[in-house]
């Protein structure tokens, strides 16, 4: 009876073990539950770094002159299906202005990652 206790307690540990240590992890959402809260998770990851500036081409009956334009160093998309937010990030300088068209600057970041419940981050 011993020896049953004994390979019981070995054999239980490691799984009360590893329940204990999925408690810890973040959870991630498996779709959104409303578009707002998509639309949040986008916002709070493409604040993260700040805006610069460049120029758009003209728009031939308004304008002649390329004009510039302030944007965000990241932008996204959320995927409503799958809780999912798809990260695109220019490569540029916070705060500094760009003397060539927006179109042309590189954006070599691509990133896709979980949307995590409120108490999680999406940030890195």
């Amino acid at each position: 009876m011993l020896r049953f206790g004994f390979v019981l307690l070995i054999t239980a540990l490691p799984l009360l073990g590893m329940e204990a240590m999925s408690t810890r992890r973040e959870t991630t959402k498996k779709v959104f539950d409303s578009a707002a809260e998509a639309l949040d998770a986008c916002q709070s990851w493409r604040q993260g770094e700040g805006q610069f500036s460049a120029l758009i081409p003209a728009a031939a009956p308004v304008s002649t002159q390329a004009r510039p334009v302030q944007t965000d160093i990241r932008s996204c998309e959320a995927d409503l299906d799958h809780a999912l937010v798809l990260g695109r990030r220019y490569s540029v300088v916070p705060g500094v202005h760009y003397k060539k068209m927006l179109r042309s600057l590189h954006r070599p970041i691509r990133r896709t990652f979980p949307y995590l419940l409120p108490d999680g981050k999406t940030d890195d």
